[in-house]
């Protein structure tokens, strides 16, 4: 029998169904923001193209920002009790989709101050419908020789702020997607983040 080293948050490599989760739920960015990140890339460079596409709703979790070690500490804190952004939801034929939020007044006062002139796309009973994306097969921006799903906000009616991020998304097992967020800071893109997306 083997021991296992418990002082490391992250599980054995063929373990993908699940992984994320315990993965997302083990990070304490003040002792181990380097080895979950770490793991997150390792589980993103060994992904795949989603195939088949993904198509119709998706439920989504932030799973780490990768941002500034104080300010991921306050989000991973702050994000149990109140994170607004349910997932998202791909048309694969038009190649295009949407992001879903909680219908609640919270998501709709942080949108107004966030974004003023901003509209959402639709606002129904069970979400909020808001900042289309396009979506095309690509090599990922930090990972050339991975090929991953683009996510696209770049064009109107988006907000300026939001036309600068690109979401990168490969598939890491039947149903389940890892993304990565990436931010355009000038002519670079830089890692903000993980997601992920199941069915």
């Amino acid at each position: 029998m083997v021991k296992r080293d418990t002082r490391h948050p992250v599980v054995e490599v063929g373990d993908q169904l699940g992984e994320l989760d315990r993965l997302a739920d083990r990070l304490v960015p003040r002792r181990n923001r380097a080895e979950v990140l770490e793991r997150f890339e390792e589980m993103f460079r060994s992904g795949a193209p989603p195939d088949p596409p993904p198509s119709g709703p998706l439920d989504g979790r932030l799973l780490a920002t990768s941002t500034w070690g104080p300010w991921d500490s306050v989000v991973q804190q702050l994000a149990p009790g109140w994170m607004p952004w349910l997932g998202k939801s791909f048309d694969p034929e038009a190649q295009t989709g949407v992001n879903h939020f909680l219908p609640t007044a919270g998501t709709r006062l942080l949108m107004k101050v966030m974004f003023p002139r901003y509209v959402p796309e639709r606002e129904r009973l069970d979400r909020i419908e808001a900042f289309p994306f396009r979506t095309r097969i690509a090599p990922g921006e930090l990972d050339p020789s991975v090929d991953v799903l683009k996510i696209d906000y770049d064009f109107e009616p988006n907000p300026v702020l939001v036309r600068r991020i690109l979401d990168e998304l490969v598939q890491v097992a039947p149903g389940r997607y890892l993304g990565k967020v990436l931010m355009r800071v000038r002519d670079a893109h830089h890692r903000v983040g993980f997601f992920s997306l199941s069915l």
